[in-house]
């Protein structure tokens, strides 16, 4: 049976490059590709198909190795003649010969299904429940209309490496002179600090009296604690100006939902977490505290309360043992609250940041 030949992405992107793909950054380029390749790389289910081992015959025509017996699966007189000499002669494999190891030979891939994008845009930095763009993949996906206007229903849409490519060069291209200013920045900041000649004790002494004044603040304050968190005095401090009606980011009840977290669960602890994210996290945190401080958020816990109260206002339907399933998946205390760190981890896992 002939076989037809896996369908090469490079030969796919060589039918039309979009110009504005083509006028990006090198580097930038290869972060897109390699945010492509690694979200199908992370996810279980795509497996790389191994090659078939072929070897040349007598005549230097290839045929595949594995062989069918013939007449009853018995050569001729009974049998197996022995091969002169008795020896193996040690030489190089022949040419149409292909090695069978456990690595088979990389290759780039076409498409990506569209459940994989939230995680494609995650490697990239980029919101991965931002509606607006997973739309446009949504309908990349789905061939926008056919010749009859039809629009073509696909049970696992896929969108191929041309579209992913254009819709990131128009998300990314507005920062791609990003890095040579962050390099002009470093070489500004390196200047000042060589030029900087202050007396390193009147430093060591400033800093200790703020670190001394920081502390003696705290003790004198006299915020109550209850249960879930402080509750600053009033009249005290300015307090956050985001209300407690306020939505989580978008995706609603997709935050509370553990479906997606357990496969991302491994990338997500082992990748850093970015200025946006940790900033995004730190928002959606303040939410569950709307009379608390930004300065004293890092003190704060989420309690089973604090969720049920959340999902009320929000008008979210939650069972308490949802509400326990999600506690138990990132709570790292053994009260079953959540801090700051742990709330973190659940964004980055719902992919909400």
């Amino acid at each position: 049976m002939h076989r037809t030949p896996p369908l090469d992405a490079n030969s796919a992107g060589q039918q039309a490059e979009d110009p504005s793909f083509s006028n990006l950054p090198p580097n930038l380029k290869r972060r897109i590709d390699r945010a492509f390749d690694e979200a199908l790389a992370n996810n279980s289910g795509v497996r790389p198909s191994k090659r078939r081992k072929t070897a040349n015959d007598s005549f230097g025509q290839t045929s595949n190795v594995s062989t069918t017996s013939q007449h009853g699966g018995f050569l001729p007189g009974g049998f197996i003649v022995d091969e002169p000499g008795g020896f193996i002669v040690d030489s190089s494999p022949p040419p149409g010969s292909v090695d069978s190891g456990d690595s088979p030979a990389p290759a780039k891939h076409s498409d990506i299904p569209l459940s994989l994008i939230p995680a494609a845009l995650q490697l990239l930095d980029l919101q991965p429940d931002d509606e607006d763009v997973l739309s446009v993949f949504r309908n990349a996906a789905s061939g926008w209309t056919d010749a009859s206007g039809v629009q073509s229903s696909v049970p696992d849409p896929h969108v191929s490496r041309q579209d992913w490519r254009a819709v990131c060069a128009a998300l990314l291209g507005t920062g791609a002179d990003e890095p040579e200013r962050m390099d002009d920045d470093a070489e500004s900041d390196g200047q000042d600090i060589v030029e900087d000649d202050s007396d390193p004790e009147e430093e060591y002494m400033d800093s200790g009296s703020e670190h001394s004044k920081s502390s003696a603040e705290l003790a004198d304050s006299d915020d109550e604690y209850v249960e879930g968190g402080f509750i600053p005095s009033k009249g005290k401090g300015k307090t956050r100006g985001q209300a407690a009606t306020e939505k989580l980011p978008r995706g609603g009840r997709k935050g509370l939902s553990l479906d997606d977290s357990d496969a991302d669960e491994g990338t997500s602890r082992a990748r850093p977490l970015t200025a946006r994210q940790k900033q995004e996290c730190r928002r959606a945190f303040g939410l569950f505290f709307p009379n608390v401080r930004d300065d004293k958020l890092d003190d704060q816990r989420i309690m089973i309360k604090d969720i049920t109260r959340v999902a009320k206002l929000l008008k979210e339907k939650l069972s308490a043992e949802e509400i326990m399933e999600m506690l138990d998946a990132f709570s790292s205390s053994a009260d079953r609250s959540m801090n700051l760190q742990d709330f973190e981890r659940m964004m980055i896992a719902a992919k909400l940041a």
